[in-house]
């Protein structure tokens, strides 16, 4: 499947991509975490997959290009900040991993912040 060039109101979709490669840095960082952390407290398969399944639940949205799943997602980048920062300071021995999914989650958000702000002023012009 190939990306589209445009989103449907006809902006970039270079937001929307960078949102799509942070998810994967989250889904990433947890799964690394899982295989290669090395604190005594890690989450189980359980909780594993329930961290993970709001960032696999926005993949196929982000890659259409889709307003509301890129809300979603910016949200649920919100969620995995506040994960991870307080686990990167509750547990020092994975603060890399956590530190890693906290940065992907700020990209994530901040290229969702940017992407809105852009369509806000695109749709304010079309009603001027």
């Amino acid at each position: 499947m190939k990306w589209p060039a445009q989103t449907d109101e006809g902006l970039s979709m270079r937001p929307l991509q960078v949102m799509l490669v942070a998810q994967l840095g989250i889904i990433g960082g947890y799964l690394g975490l899982a295989a290669f952390g090395t604190a005594e407290i890690r989450p189980d398969r359980v909780t594993m997959v329930l961290m993970l399944l709001p960032a696999l639940a926005v993949i196929p949205g982000l890659w259409r290009g889709h307003y509301k799943t890129m809300v979603w997602a910016a949200l649920f980048d919100l969620f995995y900040l506040l994960v991870a920062a307080t686990d990167a300071w509750a547990v020092p021995s994975d603060r890399g991993w956590h530190l890693l999914i906290a940065l992907a989650a700020t990209i994530g958000f901040l290229a969702a912040w940017s992407h809105s702000n852009k369509r806000r002023r695109l749709l304010k012009s079309r009603r001027a």
